[in-house]
């Protein structure tokens, strides 16, 4: 900034500073310029947390801003700060685009423009014209947050995913969906020693090349039997122990050795073997992601802030 515009804002300063009149300018955020007044202003919007603009707080609370100068300062100058950044990048809604805004806004919920205007007095304490200035300076500013830092924000998948297993530490991103079929030897016929021998014969079968699906038809004794000794398709977990155990390590087209459960022996076909989203993790992964947007975007906007008060010229009168 050249001397010359330097000396211009205190000469300004302290001419409205030293006047005879009831307003006094406070600071001046570039051309912005903040008064005795707006303080005022802000401690009666205190008192409406809906007039605040909570993400200039610096995650702060609206009640905290009441009779607090310095944080009621550093807000004024986010405000102004916003104000200017939308002037340069020609944001400037017209009353046009405020109208449209408030006739969406009706068609939203149902009502009429009259109505919204009607709530805004009783919920905001704002006359219709003030209203349509408040939504006039929330709709610019509005457009730049979204030009020049929600554009800005991404949340990949693999972000989601780590965030996901944060939370569910025993979860992955994906599971086992395998189909099986069984052939099955009761021990209530003849004992346990026959059932287990009858059980090694149809192995015996199985190694000489005969199809698992014909010697299930020929030899199986499960009461619920179904063509092929199809028992169905089940995730990871699903599975009892003895039989996740018996075709752990098997591909598609495989089958299991004998093995014993409580009702009695089995030989296990893999009939197919998938993998398939973790249902857990799909139907929790957009929350997830929303998340991670809100604390993303917030990052970025203070980061954003913070780079526009470096850049900007601040001056404040400590005469006031």
């Amino acid at each position: 900034m050249n001397i010359q515009k330097i000396a211009l804002i205190f000469l300004i300063i302290n001419q409205l500073a030293n006047a005879e009149i009831v307003d006094k300018v406070v600071a001046i955020v570039n051309n912005e310029i903040i008064l005795q007044s707006d303080y005022s202003r802000l401690e009666k919007k205190a008192n409406r947390p809906a007039l605040i603009e909570e993400i200039l707080l610096g995650g702060k609370s609206a009640t905290d801003l009441k009779n607090n100068k310095s944080m009621q300062t550093e807000y004024l100058i986010n405000e102004k700060l916003m104000d200017s950044e939308v002037k340069k990048a020609n944001l400037t809604a017209s009353p046009e685009k405020v109208d449209q805004e408030i006739k969406q806004m009706a068609q939203r919920y149902k009502t009429t423009k009259e109505e919204i205007l009607a709530a805004a007095k009783v919920d905001m304490n704002l006359t219709a014209d003030e209203y349509k200035r408040f939504l006039k300076t929330q709709i610019e500013r509005q457009s730049l947050i979204e030009q020049d830092v929600t554009s800005k924000v991404r949340v990949s998948d693999e972000e989601v995913f780590e965030e996901y297993k944060k939370r569910n530490p025993k979860s992955g991103s994906s599971l086992s969906e395998v189909t099986i079929s069984q052939v099955f030897f009761n021990p209530k016929k003849g004992g346990e020693q026959k059932a287990k021998a009858r059980a090694d014969a149809a192995f015996a079968k199985l190694s000489t090349g005969q199809t698992f699906e014909s010697v299930a038809e020929q030899t199986s004794e499960d009461t619920n039997f179904v063509t092929g000794g199809l028992l169905g398709s089940f995730k990871t977990g699903e599975l009892n122990p003895e039989f996740e155990s018996a075709i752990a390590g098997l591909k598609a087209g495989q089958y299991s050795k004998v093995f014993k459960s409580k009702r009695g022996f089995h030989i296990l076909k893999v009939n197919d073997l998938k993998t398939i989203p973790d249902p857990k993790l799909e139907k929790d992964k957009e929350k997830i992601r929303s998340v991670l947007m809100e604390k993303a975007f917030e990052k970025q906007f203070r980061s954003w802030l913070q780079k526009k008060r470096e850049e900007a010229t601040i001056t404040i009168n400590d005469k006031v």
